[in-house]
């Protein structure tokens, strides 16, 4: 169990239709409770407001907690998700349980998982390194085009890929990309990284899971005809960053992790039954 601040902010970047009655909702529950709560309809409205709170309830899918994921890492913010989406993976609760998770807030009955990041370093990039909770993918600027790279681990050479991309997930990301990709599902607590080429022109090429203490570079290579060719690289699929021939890119788990809220009684294995239809 954990210690529960009773301040807590409400982050609703869709506030419309079901989402909005639910916000207000949350927000009429923990007035009569007297938690203390901000409400938020934007990532950028909530960092423009200063320090992050130490509880963050997000309204929405996976994609909205990736969105503020960095922030909330960097700050030690504990986050929980409400899932008015889809799939819902990083989600503590559905939009119909709510009023359990505001419960298990106001007796401060939750636990908090400790999910692992990447840190993304770009070679003679000034700004400060960059943290990932899925994944870091590579490819090409242009859609349907392959990427050649050459693959460090710790300064050994693993393989040289020929295919459309190479993304290194984490044990959380195993369900995102990864997956589609080909990759393994991989338990959260796992301490591991996974490594999968994306539609590789060799069928030899498949998915290395590794520990999580390896330094991970990752070079493109110049393919004749194809010198003026941009590639990028792109964090959990939110943003995207230009990556020139000569740089290299070097991924590494974080220090920092994102914490989750969970509720008592969660089980990992129940959730992938329920996402995954099995």
């Amino acid at each position: 169990m954990h210690t529960a601040p009773l301040s807590i902010g409400l982050l609703a970047p869709h506030p419309t239709g079901e989402c909005a009655h639910t916000l207000a909702q949350l927000a009429a529950e923990c007035r009569r409770r007297g938690i203390s709560h901000t409400c938020h309809h934007s990532r950028e409205e909530l960092t423009a407001a200063g320090a992050m709170p130490g509880l963050l309830l997000c309204l929405g899918g996976d994609g909205t907690i990736l969105s503020i994921a960095e922030e909330a890492a960097r700050a030690g913010c504990v986050v929980a998700g409400i899932n008015m989406g889809h799939l819902g993976f990083l989600s503590s609760c559905g939009r119909d349980e709510w009023q359990a998770l505001l419960e298990a807030i106001h007796t401060r009955a939750f636990m908090v998982e400790e999910r692992s990041m990447l840190q993304v370093t770009r070679s003679g990039a000034e700004s400060t390194p960059q943290l990932a909770l899925n994944e870091v993918a590579i490819m090409r600027a242009q859609t349907g085009k392959m990427v050649d790279v050459d693959v460090e681990l710790n300064t050994e050479l693993l393989n040289r890929y020929h295919a459309d991309g190479v993304l290194v997930a984490t044990p959380t990301g195993s369900t995102a990309y990864s997956l589609s990709a080909g990759g393994p599902l991989l338990w959260p607590s796992a301490g591991v990284m996974c490594l999968t080429p994306i539609c590789p022109h060799s069928l030899t090429n498949r998915s290395v899971v590794l520990p999580e203490d390896v330094e991970i570079t990752i070079r493109p290579r110049e393919r004749r005809g194809r010198a003026g060719e941009s590639l990028i690289y792109s964090l959990d699929g939110r943003t995207t960053h230009s990556i020139a021939l000569e740089d290299t890119l070097t991924i590494r788990k974080a220090a920092l992790s994102l914490r989750l809220l969970s509720l008592p009684g969660s089980n990992y294995a129940t959730r992938l039954r329920a996402k995954l239809g099995w």
